[in-house]
C-alpha cells in the first residue's frame, strides 16, 4: 500500500497584489482542491497576510520551519513559487533547508515538484522572474512617490498630523503633537537624545508605531524586534522628529 503524502499549506498575500487574484481564501481554496483531488492528507497550514516576499522574516514561515523540523509533513504545498519568496536567493536557500528535512515543495498552478531534477531549470528560472518582479514594482512605488513629492503632495503625513483619505488634506493630531512639542522642548532645553527617549517612556507616551496603527492599522513588520512591537520610543524615533524638516515647514 502507497503512503499517504502529508502536506503543510501554506499561503501569503503582500500588499502591492491583487488582492482578488491572489485571496488568502482563494489560495487556501486551491490548496485544499489540490489536496482532495490527489487524495493526500493536510496535516497543518500557514500564512502571511501584507507581508512581502523578498525577506523571510514571516510569522507564518517560522510556523511551516518548525513543523518541517519535527517532520510533520512530507511536502509544503505552495499556489505558485512566489508565495514561498521572492528573493531568488533567499528561496532557494529555505527550498534547500526543507531538503534537507526531507520535505520538498509542491507549486500547484505551476506543477513543479522540487523533488524532482527535472523541474531544476523551471524553477531557477522562477525564481529569477519572481526576484525581479519585486524589484520592479519597488522601483515603481517609489518613482510614483517623487513624482507626487514633486508636486507637493503630502504621501504619509509625518507623526503629529493625519491624512484624510477622502479629502486629501493634512489634520493635526492634537496628541500626537503634543508629544512633538515636548521632544523640541526638551531637546531646546538641552537634555540628550538618550534622554528624551527615556522620559517619554517613563511617562506612558506611546511611540508613532502605536499612532501608524491607531490611524491607518499599519501593523509593525514581522521582522521587528518585540520590543519594537510594543510601541516603546527608542533613540532613532527621537531623532527621526527632531531631524524632520516637516516641523519647519519643508516637505521633501
Amino acid at each position: 500500500m502507497k503512503n499517504t503524502l502529508k502536506l503543510w499549506l501554506y499561503y501569503r498575500l503582500s500588499r502591492d497584489e491583487d488582492k482578488e487574484l491572489n485571496s488568502l481564501n482563494n489560495q487556501r481554496a486551491i490548496l485544499l482542491d489540490y489536496a482532495e483531488r490527489n487524495g493526500y492528507v493536510v496535516v497543518g497550514e500557514s500564512f502571511d497576510d501584507n507581508i512581502t516576499g523578498m525577506h523571510f522574516q514571516r510569522q507564518g514561515i517560522d510556523e511551516l520551519q518548525e513543523a518541517a523540523e519535527k517532520r510533520l509533513m512530507d511536502a509544503v504545498l505552495v499556489k505558485d513559487l512566489s508565495r514561498l519568496g521572492r528573493h531568488k536567493t533567499m528561496t532557494a536557500i529555505f527550498i534547500e533547508n526543507l531538503r534537507l528535512h526531507k520535505v520538498k515543495v509542491i507549486s500547484v498552478t505551476e506543477n513543479i515538484d522540487t523533488s524532482d531534477e527535472n523541474d531544476e531549470l523551471i524553477i531557477g528560472f522562477k525564481q529569477l522572474l519572481n526576484d525581479q518582479y519585486s524589484r520592479d514594482i519597488s522601483r515603481k512605488i517609489r518613482w510614483g512617490f517623487k513624482q507626487k513629492q514633486k508636486e507637493g503632495i503630502v504621501i504619509v503625513a509625518p507623526f503629529g498630523y493625519k491624512k484624510d483619505k477622502n479629502t486629501n488634506t493634512v489634520e493635526v493630531v492634537e496628541e500626537c503633537a503634543e508629544i512633538v512639542h515636548l521632544i523640541f522642548k526638551l531637546y531646546t532645553n538641552g537634555m540628550g537624545i538618550r534622554k528624551i527617549a527615556a522620559r517619554l517612556n517613563e511617562q506612558g507616551y506611546k511611540s508613532p508605531a502605536y499612532y501608524q496603527k491607531q490611524h491607518y492599522n499599519k501593523s509593525v513588520p514581522f521582522n521587528k524586534t518585540k520590543i519594537g512591537k510594543q510601541y516603546i520610543w527608542s533613540e532613532k524615533s527621537v531623532v527621526n522628529i527632531l531631524t524632520n524638516e516637516a516641523y519647519a515647514g519643508t516637505l521633501r
